[in-house]
């Protein structure tokens, strides 16, 4: 591996293979140009240095990026994530860096222009290899508001976050979750061709207005199969994902197994993470209240089966989520445990008084029967 000071990259370079923040998290493809935000963007982190096994193609303001050949790979890799900045998991960085280029990819789809096809692959490539190798840390970031990112692009990659740990649950093939996790990803896009007066209306939208909201779906499906080129089935995916298993969704009040299986999937995803986000006529839910919400005023909406799932990956209390123990701390849920939900392994973040903790205890409240969760909390400011 080369290794490539971030100060000496500059824009417009290209490599002629992949770019890494650290082993297996992908900064940049090949053969794709560096951007000012996503150097601006490794900078805020606190990254000094990438890692590729290519060459530079292009030289961005004809500057040349001084790399050299690493020996070990490995102590490369971990001295990279030791220079993510304090409180930003090496796994959270890398998906802020995604979400920083899918935001990209969105600028040029509301304004008709073309997208850059390859770039998104590798996203959704990018995407489903961190949720295989760090799945517990993606999921806790699907409830970190703290990322300062526009709201779309967190809101698309959280919801296929959720999608590629659920495709890879009911065993799904890699091409196949790839087509899912890439259709959670774009799902929404026909929101970037509507009116902005009405996607941004403030008072209560009018039923016209719903009506032009409602189109959404068939602009999704139109550009990710006429303009970004996906399969049929593919696109499919975001045409149905408002659809209901009662038949009260749209556009086509499908039901039941009518609806494409994976639709069903990122239905249930996409009405999490919009429970979770603030939204004009409501305030944000905790994952707990999103959970709660989910499983008993909309069940009817989602697929038995899907919401079942659902809830056994995240839990009553959702992985990243925040609880008060009944001894008065505070703790974040770290992982499930599928035979008691009501009981997850946490770990210690702040103290009775409210005072935060480093490097808190890891506690498996299955195994320790003194302790267990009062209530939900918003533990935003708290821990990162």
């Amino acid at each position: 591996m080369k290794k490539v000071a971030v100060t000496s990259l500059k824009e417009g370079q290209k490599f002629t293979k992949a770019v890494f923040i650290a082993k297996d998290n992908l900064f940049i493809p090949e053969n794709i140009a560096v951007r000012a935000n996503d150097i601006k963007l490794l900078v805020s982190l606190g990254i000094d240095w990438v890692y590729t096994e290519g060459d530079i193609l292009l030289y961005g303001d004809g500057a040349l990026a001084e790399t050299r050949d690493g020996q070990e790979k490995e102590p490369e890799a971990v001295e990279a994530a030791k220079q993510i900045k304090a409180g930003v998991p090496e796994t959270h960085a890398s998906l802020i860096l995604l979400i920083n280029q899918i935001n990209e990819i969105f600028f040029d789809i509301a304004n008709s222009r073309k997208a850059n096809i390859r770039l998104l692959w590798h996203i959704t490539d990018s995407l489903l290899r961190l949720t295989k190798k760090s799945r517990n840390e993606a999921l806790s970031f699907v409830l970190c508001k703290n990322t300062g990112d526009p709201v779309m692009g967190k809101n698309s990659i959280d919801s296929a976050i959720l999608s590629a740990v659920m495709g890879q649950e009911l065993g799904f093939d890699n091409e196949r979750n790839q087509g899912l996790t890439a259709a959670a990803i774009l799902h929404d896009i026909g929101m970037l061709r509507l009116p902005e007066d009405v996607v941004k209306k403030k008072e209560p939208l009018s039923d016209k207005d719903k009506g032009i909201i409602k189109s959404h779906t068939i602009l999704s499906f139109n550009i990710m199969k006429k303009e970004l080129m996906y399969s049929d089935s593919i696109s499919r995916i975001a045409l149905q994902h408002h659809e209901h298993w009662d038949g009260t969704g749209y556009p086509h009040c499908l039901s039941g197994n009518y609806i494409n299986e994976r639709a069903l999937i990122v239905s249930v995803t996409d009405a999490f993470v919009a429970m979770i986000n603030r939204k004009v006529y409501r305030n944000s839910m905790t994952g707990y209240q999103a959970m709660k919400t989910l499983v008993s005023e909309n069940a009817s909406y989602f697929s038995p089966d899907m919401l079942k799932l659902f809830v056994k990956i995240m839990g009553i209390y959702p992985i990243g989520s925040g609880v008060l123990l009944n001894d008065g701390r505070i703790a974040k849920i770290l992982d499930v445990n599928v035979e008691m939900p009501l009981r997850p392994v946490v770990r210690i973040i702040a103290d009775s008084n409210g005072a935060a903790i480093e490097d808190g205890k890891e506690i498996n409240l299955l195994s320790n029967k003194s302790l267990f969760i009062t209530r939900a909390l918003d533990i935003q400011g708290i821990d990162s």
